[in-house]
């Protein structure tokens, strides 16, 4: 399979057999609860776990499950072969901040006013308002203990200020604060908000997770050019990925030892795409398309894949759903438990995203074409300070360069053309195409920030 091109719709007994999560601890048992749907989960005396890990900088693709050929992630393998595997999952921002704040709160950027990275002297201005819903604070109202841990990127006044009890973000204590946390007799149920920073630059080798130059060859990024340089940068990214899977398999099993692995929901997904060309910090594919696995207490089938559209924005309903609660009616989030189950429900007809750090461009993406606006046309997609903090990896690394100026529409048939190589933009045959995707960026665009706040 093509690594780079989102797979087709298969059934679950076609899914292919994946190592399990016993490299460090493993499963030794299917999930008890698997396919329990929520309202039957509302009925238990107590709600499941949830263990929420959000990578950093990551590419959607960048893992076994979705079809990587050299990647070694037995972890998460072993976490989508017992559950759920979104194919077509799309981030809301290509940014940490904008990304993960539409993740806690279930809103747009532009609508929860975390548009740009919270840090440097806009700080305290761009910050997460402690008067927004959290799915970390809808939960604390169900009873749950929350712990964040590793990054957070969201506010000044960091997690306790939005609905968590506990925060691990030493470097080098996160993960054992964390299993330690796991480790705990609870005696209502809790969620671990798991972000580990591995695949953040600058990247690195790992000692027993290591990959060879030449062994990565063959499945670079399409996007970019085939060089000495890509390959080692490349091989150290991939590292990473390997790393932060024996981290998750450490989590797993430890909910395992303690026997809270079959009251868990075990949630993985990524912020964005990962600090390369084409991905983070632009709408193309590689930048907004996100992983999302789910395996626990309500969810239906073993290596289900649902290939429907769905957004980041709708984690935080689901997470509330799943808990026996229901997020507020200003969260522009799906609940997407109905698709956890295997019930009849409708997939979205559209996802969007958005970019405000330095450019301003948004995105429109329908079943099969996508719309992207170049609201700023004269900036550079990758700023040279940025390529400095990419350990140097130039534009010359890209098999084409960045246009300047961009033109102000892009349209794209992502079926015939995924790599995003040819604009439809001015063509008219696509111009029904166009005129739809454009009223739905546009409606969706006006959406404005809740004055108050929001509850």
């Amino acid at each position: 399979m093509d690594p780079w091109q989102a797979p087709e719709p298969v059934s679950s007994d076609q899914a292919e057999a994946v190592p399990t999560f016993r490299a460090s601890a493993g499963f030794s048992r299917r999930t008890l609860l698997a396919g329990m749907p929520a309202v039957a989960l509302r009925a238990q005396q107590r709600p499941p776990n949830l263990v929420v890990i959000v990578a950093d900088d990551h590419g959607w693709n960048d893992v076994g499950c979705y079809g990587h050929p050299v990647i070694r992630t037995p972890h998460l393998d072993r976490l989508a072969s017992d559950g759920v595997r979104f194919t077509h999952c799309y981030t809301t921002a290509p940014l940490c901040s904008p990304g993960r704040g539409a993740v806690m709160t279930g809103l747009y950027p532009h609508v929860s006013g975390v548009t740009r990275l919270v840090q440097g002297e806009d700080a305290e201005q761009l910050s997460l308002s402690k008067d927004l819903w959290t799915f970390a604070k809808g939960l604390k109202e169900l009873g749950y203990e929350n712990a964040a841990a590793r990054k957070w990127h969201l506010s000044t006044a960091g997690p306790l200020a939005h609905g968590f009890d506990q925060y691990f973000a030493g470097r080098g204590s996160y993960l054992e604060e964390s299993i330690e946390f796991l480790k705990q007799r609870h005696d209502r149920p809790f969620c671990l908000y798991f972000c580990p920073t591995h695949t953040h630059r600058p990247f690195r080798s790992h000692p027993g997770f290591e990959y060879q130059p030449d062994e990565v060859g063959e499945c670079l990024p399409p996007y970019l050019r085939d060089t000495a340089q890509v390959r080692e940068h490349y091989a150290w990214y991939l590292s990473e990925t390997s790393k932060m899977d024996e981290e998750i398999g450490r989590l797993l099993g430890t909910l395992e030892e303690t026997g809270e692995i079959d009251r868990t929901v075990v949630a993985f997904m990524t912020d964005h795409g990962p600090s390369m060309h084409r991905a983070k910090f632009s709408l193309y594919e590689w930048g907004t398309h996100s992983t999302l696995i789910f395996r626990g207490p309500g969810v239906s089938g073993a290596g289900r894949l649902d290939t429907g559209l769905a957004s980041t924005v709708d984690l935080a309903p689901t997470l509330l759903g799943l808990a026996g609660g229901v997020a507020p009616g200003t969260c522009q989030g799906i609940d997407l438990g109905a698709r956890l189950a295997a019930r009849p429900a409708d997939a979205r007809r559209y996802v969007f995203s958005e970019h405000h750090e330095q450019n301003h461009l948004d995105a429109v993406r329908g079943e099969r074409f996508k719309l992207i606006r170049n609201h700023t046309r004269e900036e550079p997609l990758i700023s040279p300070r940025v390529i400095r903090n990419w350990q140097q990896m130039g534009d010359d690394t890209l098999r084409q360069g960045y246009p300047l100026p961009r033109p102000p529409v892009e349209l794209y048939d992502l079926l015939a053309d995924p790599l995003e190589e040819r604009n439809l933009a001015e063509d008219s045959a696509y111009a029904n195409q166009y005129a739809e995707l454009r009223g739905q960026l546009d409606r969706w665009a006006a959406i404005k920030r809740p004055v108050d706040g929001g509850p």
